[in-house]
């Protein structure tokens, strides 16, 4: 049996395994290319790429990338000079499979951190988890995915969670096809949970996008490297 095969028996949600099949088949059809993860350009998936960074990652954490699709964020902070013990997880096996021929050196687990069992990572928690482009996808109940989700990450994340998301303040909403979530009701959900000491939303990078950083001290609020 395949390991995506394996992949779709081990998930019982048709999200799920339409994600796995769908991001399957763009990447055998685009190879190594920002339209194998459904990004517009480079550009913009680059732009949450420092989106997500200006949180306040540094040299020297632990990160876990989750959705981490062929390690594309890998490069990204390579490049700027940021070298952090990376671990990226992902749902689509043909995913983790390039990343981990790409960086054989960089651990990549398959899975996801709502699953049951959990993946298997090699640690329990990092200093930082982000998410990039996850949740667009989601037809069934896409905002309580999105909560449960923000939540498996913070409870692996000791300084704090950087996600990005579709916005409902997006133009031409009459074209949407995707899943656009509410930027500030997503800043209050956050504020309201128990381990957040501060919330932050972005909307100034992309008007059809907003990130939301979610620190669990205020010491680890202090990193934050974006100057609003």
């Amino acid at each position: 049996m395949s390991e995506t095969s394996r992949a779709l028996d081990d998930v019982s949600h048709d999200d799920d395994r339409h994600t796995i099949t769908h991001f399957s088949r763009l990447l055998m059809r685009h190879g190594r290319s920002h339209a194998a993860l459904e990004w517009n350009s480079r550009e913009s998936q680059e732009r949450r790429f420092a989106v997500l960074a200006e949180a306040g990652l540094r040299s020297g954490e632990t990160l876990l990338d989750v959705g981490c699709g062929i390690g594309d964020f890998v490069d990204w902070l390579a490049r700027h000079g940021m070298d952090l013990g990376y671990c990226g997880l992902d749902l689509t096996p043909a995913m983790i499979e390039h990343a981990t021929a790409r960086y054989p050196t960089l651990a990549f687990r398959q899975g996801c951190l709502l699953g049951d069992p959990a993946p298997d990572l090699p640690q329990d928690t990092f200093d930082w988890v982000v998410a990039s482009g996850v949740f667009a996808h989601r037809r069934d109940e896409p905002d309580a995915y999105m909560k449960a989700l923000t939540m498996a990450m913070l409870a692996r994340a000791r300084k704090g969670v950087a996600i990005n998301s579709l916005s409902l303040k997006a133009p031409h909403g009459n074209l949407w096809t995707l899943f656009h979530a509410d930027p500030d009701a997503a800043l209050a959900w956050g504020q309201a949970q128990d381990g957040v000491a501060k919330a932050v939303l972005r909307e100034d990078y992309d008007p059809n996008d907003f990130s939301l950083y979610l620190y669990k001290t205020d010491e680890a609020a202090k990193a934050m490297a974006w100057k609003r």
